[in-house]
């Protein structure tokens, strides 16, 4: 079976059916190399030190940026009143409001999208935590957990140290955790109420790292 040839469109529009493209003098190029090097569609090519057009529909409807950068005026365009008489032929004022739309939806999602990992970038996830006080005697552990279940986070990596008793004064339990979110959203709001649960309970922050 043979292969379909892909038909390039211009807004719907056939590109071969566009007579857009440059035409070099060749008396007049220098072979400079400019509107070759200027062109990001690969129009040009360098042939016997002179300026060829070898890919014509590649060239991008519209553009001059070669003819207006030739230091010596060699590249020339058809008028472009063709463009726009080949505008008003095929009623492209509609195909071009389709792709208004879409091209809106698209850069509205974009944005979004860009927001959004703006926020999570800058939103806080977890948080290791190293804290001393009576941590066994004042349920703190219950109470970090009834706090995780009300504000939808997880405790993690727990570690307890809790020393004896010494000269008929208890020593400071030490413990180590990690505070995650369950659904990659920010904690900041359960972080400060985990704080202001340890004030009031007396039990004292010697470390918070938060990520």
């Amino acid at each position: 079976m043979a292969e379909t040839k892909k038909v390039d469109l211009w807004h719907g529009i056939p590109r071969e059916s566009i007579p857009w493209y440059p035409t070099v003098d060749e008396k007049k190029c220098i072979g400079c190399g400019l509107c070759f090097v200027t062109c990001g569609r690969n129009v040009y090519e360098i042939i016997d030190k002179k300026a060829k057009v070898v890919h014509p529909f590649n060239c991008l409807v519209g553009c001059s940026t070669c003819a207006t950068v030739c230091p010596v005026g060699a590249i020339s365009f058809p008028d472009k009143d063709m463009i726009q008489k080949i505008e008003r032929e095929y009623a492209i004022l509609k195909v071009v409001s389709t792709e208004k739309t879409k091209k809106g939806a698209k850069l509205a999602l974009e944005k979004a999208r860009e927001n959004a990992n703006k926020l999570l970038s800058q939103a806080t996830h977890f948080a290791d935590y190293t804290v001393a006080g009576d941590i066994i005697e004042k349920n703190i552990l219950q109470k970090i957990e009834e706090l995780s279940q009300k504000l939808n986070f997880d405790v993690v990596n727990v570690t307890i140290e809790t020393p004896l008793f010494k000269f008929n004064e208890k020593v400071p339990s030490l413990m180590k955790f990690r505070v995650v979110s369950r659904s990659y959203e920010d904690i900041s709001h359960a972080i400060d109420e985990l704080d202001e649960l340890f004030k009031d309970n007396g039990i004292v922050v010697i470390e918070k790292v938060k990520s």
